[in-house]
């Protein structure tokens, strides 16, 4: 119970837990020194200077003509004098022990009411004199000194801290980019490790950005070279006689079906760029592209503008591979596009079967299908989420997939940060 108290109640950041490193060692000096030192210090000399004090006090009582010598007053009556200090004068409780061991006449030792003065009640009198005689003048001098000489130091050491954490910041806003598609100019900075960090996510970097680069042009080259033999393909269908080529005219339909397919996939990785777009904009276009191919999607809507960065193509292509995985296993298809204050949400919905919960992870994955969850229906690879699942990591989002509890069927979430 207590560690987790502990760590909800510090920092979460690297500069806060840094800046707390460098403050409660300065703090604890601070009270070590000021314990240990000044107040031992300053009993000493305290006890030094009403040690002096305490002779020349005998003597006055001894010999009272002295008094006006000595720079001691002494008056008769006056009334009682009570004993009196404040909280804070450790020096004061010195001054009154030492003077009541010496003499045990003291009735009183007033400290509080003229903190320029001690006032002693002895056998009737009322003696006077300057605390600058039993107590060190200024005792804070040294202490204001400490105080404000750590604060400069805490305040250098803080600008210390700030440059060498903004390398560290410039690395992570650069590795943020990067996991949403956007490949921003770094240049190592900053201390040794940060500079050995930087270096190896460049690497790093590099060597995913040529593994993209080899499946796009793997998947492109291959769709691009099975387009030539698949045209001699229908050319020749179409010099058949029409009941002959019925059935291998719908294979070569789905042939072509699956090599569009295959470059969607290439697709998303390629491209790179987003900008700022209104998704309620961007999901009225899709809905209206398969209104006018016959198939209805209902669509609701925000009343205001959802404008975050965002690949149109990409985000277009996530949202079509989702209504038509709708259509393919149900008849009805539901899109709403919700605006939260950090995320925006493209939710699609049918009423087909579903995915059973331990098959949706599985579902994403590329070139997987579920035959028995969805049926593997005419020209599907199991391509479709795997492009929705790439579109979103591209854009630094997630996909997730749910039962539909108005619909039935599937609830697809498409997640994307603003």
């Amino acid at each position: 119970m207590a560690s987790g108290f502990l760590k909800r109640a510090l920092p979460r950041g690297f500069y806060g837990r840094a800046a707390l490193i460098l403050i409660v060692p300065i703090i604890t000096i601070q009270l070590v020194v000021s314990v240990m030192f000044l107040q031992r210090h300053f009993e000493d000399v305290t006890l030094q200077m009403t040690g002096t004090l305490s002779r020349d006090l005998g003597l006055v009582l001894e010999v009272p003509e002295l008094a006006d010598r000595l720079g001691i007053t002494v008056s008769e009556g006056g009334g009682p004098v009570d004993d009196s200090r404040l909280f804070y004068d450790l020096s004061g409780r010195v001054v009154a022990r030492h003077l009541r061991q010496e003499f045990p006449a003291i009735t009183g030792v007033d400290l509080a009411t003229d903190d320029n003065w001690v006032v002693l009640g002895v056998d009737g009198q009322t003696i006077r004199f300057a605390r600058s005689r039993v107590s060190a003048s200024n005792p804070h001098q040294l202490l204001v000194l400490m105080v404000a000489t750590s604060l400069l130091m805490t305040l250098v050491a803080f600008l210390f801290m700030r440059n060498q954490i903004r390398p560290l910041r410039r690395l992570a806003s650069v590795a943020e980019a990067f996991g949403r598609g956007r490949s921003l100019p770094y240049s190592p900075a900053g201390a040794t490790e940060v500079r050995a960090a930087g270096t190896a996510f460049l690497d790093m970097r590099q060597r995913i950005e040529r593994h993209i680069d080899q499946r796009t042009l793997l998947l492109s080259g291959v769709s691009h070279d099975l387009r030539t033999p698949l045209t001699r393909m229908r050319l020749e269908l179409s010099m058949m006689e029409p009941t002959d080529a019925e059935g291998l005219q719908s294979d070569v339909d789905e042939m072509a079906q699956i090599i569009d397919t295959f470059l969607d996939f290439a697709r998303e990785s390629a491209e790179t760029q987003a900008e700022p777009l209104n998704a309620v904009t961007l999901a009225q276009t899709v809905a209206d592209g398969f209104a006018r191919g016959g198939d209805t999607v209902e669509v609701i809507l925000p009343d205001k503008p959802c404008v975050a960065p965002m690949q149109a193509g990409a985000v277009q292509r996530a949202l079509s591979n989702l209504i038509k995985n709708g259509f393919r296993y149900g008849k009805h298809v539901r899109m709403t596009v919700q605006d939260a204050p950090a995320a925006l949400r493209f939710i699609v919905e049918d009423d087909g079967p579903g995915i059973a919960p331990k098959d949706r992870a599985k579902a994403t994955r590329p070139f997987t299908r579920l035959d028995a969850a969805r049926g593997a229906g005419s020209g599907s690879v199991g391509l479709g989420l795997a492009i929705v699942t790439d579109v979103a990591r591209a854009h630094g989002g997630t996909l997730m997939l749910e039962h539909s509890p108005d619909m039935g069927g599937l609830r697809a979430e498409l997640v994307l940060p603003k």
